[in-house]
Formats: C-alpha cells, sequence, structure tokens
C-alpha cells in the first residue's frame, strides 16, 4: 500500500516516528513542507496546491492519503480533485466542523507530563514558519461538505477519545450533521487527544492497517 502522510500546522515529519515500524510494510511517503512554501503560503488551500504539484503532477498514484488537523484538511482538498489518485482518504483529528470543547485539549495531562517540553517547543519554533494568513483560513477555508461531496472514494475520520469511551458523547461533541456522519466511517483511539500519533502510536498504526485492509 503506497500512502502519502501530511503533519499538522506547527508539527514537524518527527511526530509519525512512533507508528513506523507498526507501518513498514507500507510504502509511505512523508510530506515536509519547505520553509520557504509555508511562508508565502496565504491559505491552506495554496499549500494543497503545493503539494499537489509536488507529489500529483508526475501521475503518481497513492492507495491513500492521511493528514493529521491541517494536513487532514489538505487531504480532503486533494481528494476532491478532479481525477484524485486515492482508493482512501483518512483524517486524523481534523474537525470538519467546530467542535464542543470537549475536544480542545492537545494532549492528556499525563502525557504532558512526559512529552509536553518537546512537543510545546516544536508548536513555538514552527509558528513563525507560517502566516498570519494561512493560520486565518484553517478556519475559514474548508466547505467540508461540499469536499465531502466531491469525494468519490471512501473517507475515514479518527479522532482521540480524550479518555471517554461512549462513542455517542464522543460523536455528539463533533457537531456532524447527518450528511457528514453518512458520508465517514469514524473510529476512536483510546487515551489520546488531539496527537494519537504520540500519545497512543501503536493503536492509531493498528487502526490504520485495519482501515488499509478494508475492501
Amino acid at each position: 500500500m503506497k500512502g502519502l502522510f501530511l503533519y499538522g500546522l506547527k508539527c514537524r515529519p518527527w511526530i509519525w516516528d512512533g507508528m513506523k515500524s507498526d507501518l513498514a510494510d507500507c510504502d509511505i511517503e512523508y510530506v515536509e513542507y519547505p520553509e520557504d512554501v509555508t511562508k508565502r503560503c496565504v491559505s491552506v488551500s495554496e499549500l494543497s496546491t503545493w503539494v499537489e504539484e509536488r507529489y500529483l503532477s508526475n501521475g503518481q498514484a497513492y492507495d491513500f492519503v492521511l493528514g493529521h488537523s491541517m494536513g487532514g484538511l489538505i487531504a480532503l482538498q486533494l481528494s476532491a480533485l478532479d481525477g484524485a489518485r486515492f482508493k482512501k482518504t483518512i483524517f486524523v483529528d481534523y474537525f470538519l466542523n467546530s467542535p464542543e470543547p470537549f475536544y480542545q485539549n492537545l494532549m492528556m495531562e499525563a502525557n504532558v507530563a512526559t512529552m509536553g517540553n518537546r512537543v510545546f517547543k516544536m508548536l513555538s519554533e514552527e509558528d513563525a514558519k507560517y502566516t498570519a494568513e494561512l493560520k486565518k483560513s484553517l478556519k475559514e477555508d474548508s466547505d467540508d461538505m461540499g469536499l465531502l461531496a466531491r469525494i468519490a472514494n471512501q473517507v475515514f475520520g479518527i479522532y482521540g477519545d480524550r479518555g471517554n469511551r461512549d462513542r455517542s458523547v464522543l460523536l455528539r461533541n463533533l457537531n456532524l450533521d447527518a450528511q457528514q456522519l453518512g458520508k465517514l466511517d469514524i473510529s476512536f483511539i483510546p487515551d489520546s487527544c488531539h496527537l494519537p500519533m504520540l500519545e497512543n502510536p501503536h493503536k492509531l498504526a493498528q487502526r490504520i492497517l485495519s482501515i488499509l485492509q478494508q475492501g
């Protein structure tokens, strides 16, 4: 399985490191956004265009695309393109609508104690590499139902469960409408928040593999 991985705003490719051994049998291209690109992009759509030109314009086909947070929006935008070459689209903790405050935590409290310093340092150092306009567009650039309607392949959403195992509570707090719920296959990673690839990488990798194995 050949895949394209897209990280979120103010992150770095190392966020995927904890899953690489579990995903070793997949042929994954881990995208890195160059600083000279992010410093000139004024919208997520513009960054999506860069990814398209860099990774898709040569006719390269991927079995799946996966994006975290902002990368999830990029994954959706790429999948909605005419002639998009993905069989599956997966986003991780990207919110189609504004969720309830339940989803606001970045990490579980116990994980802040063990990995918070490295994560907060990354977020602080990467912040200046993105324009204010791009950050603003992350909330305004998403026309999510329009995107979903234009995507022919399967779309999967994965979220951290914030330590809550009640699926009805988790779904309700996402504030998704009936159309969105009908289009998406949604699952939750236990004991993680916005960064399940760091907080519970093995479970996230297992979920990704189970998605890839579906017909």
